[in-house]
C-alpha cells in the first residue's frame, strides 16, 4: 500500500525493542461532505471509525470488524478501497520502547441498516458515538484537544482530515 506520510518524532534510542501495531481505518463519505467519525462525547474529539489488526485476520476484515464495532456501520466489502498508509514511530508508553503504528486507511461504503455497537470498557468509558461531522470542524476540534493535552493520535488523526480536505478527496 502507498506511504502517504512518515511521521518519526526520533524521541527514542534506537537500540529500544520496537513494538509494531496495525490498524484498519475508514473513510465513509456523505453526499453532504461530511464524514462518518467516531466522536468521544466526554472529550470531544474525533476519530475514524477502525482499530487493531488482530493477528489472524487481514486488514480488511479487522476494517469491517472494527468498523461495526464501534459504529454499527456495516461496510460494504466489495466498496473498500485502499487510501493509503499513515507511519508513526515515537517513544512507547512503556519504558526502552518504540512505538511503531502503521495506520492503513481506506474508503468504503455502508449497508443502509446498522448493527448494535460493541464497545471495549475503555471506548464506553470514554463515550464512542457515531456522528457525522464536516471535515474542517472535526479537524479544528482535534487540533485544540491534541496541543492541549499532547495527544499524538489526534495529530494523525488532524492530519489525515486536513490531507483529505485539502486534497478534496471524494468530495471532502
Amino acid at each position: 500500500m502507498k506511504v502517504l506520510r512518515t511521521w518519526d518524532m526520533k524521541d527514542y534510542d534506537p537500540a529500544w525493542r520496537r513494538f509494531v501495531r496495525s490498524t484498519a481505518r475508514a473513510i465513509i463519505p456523505r453526499d453532504d461532505g461530511k464524514v462518518a467519525m467516531v466522536r468521544s462525547t466526554t472529550d470531544g474529539f474525533y476519530l475514524f471509525p477502525g482499530g487493531g489488526v488482530k493477528k489472524y485476520e487481514s486488514r480488511i476484515d479487522a476494517l469491517i470488524r472494527e468498523t461495526r464495532e464501534e459504529t454499527g456501520l456495516l461496510i460494504i466489502r466489495n466498496s473498500i478501497r485502499e487510501l493509503g498508509m499513515f507511519r508513526e514511530v515515537r517513544r512507547s508508553i512503556y519504558p526502552e520502547e518504540i512505538f511503531d503504528q502503521r495506520s492503513y486507511y481506506y474508503y468504503a461504503e455502508v449497508e443502509p441498516s446498522r448493527a448494535a455497537t460493541e464497545l471495549e470498557a475503555y471506548e464506553k468509558k470514554l463515550g464512542f458515538e457515531l456522528c457525522y461531522v464536516d471535515p474542517h470542524d472535526a479537524f479544528e476540534v482535534n487540533i485544540v484537544i491534541a496541543e492541549k493535552r499532547g495527544l499524538n493520535f489526534l495529530l494523525r488523526e488532524s492530519q489525515m482530515l486536513s490531507d483529505l480536505r485539502d486534497k478534496g478527496i471524494c468530495g471532502l
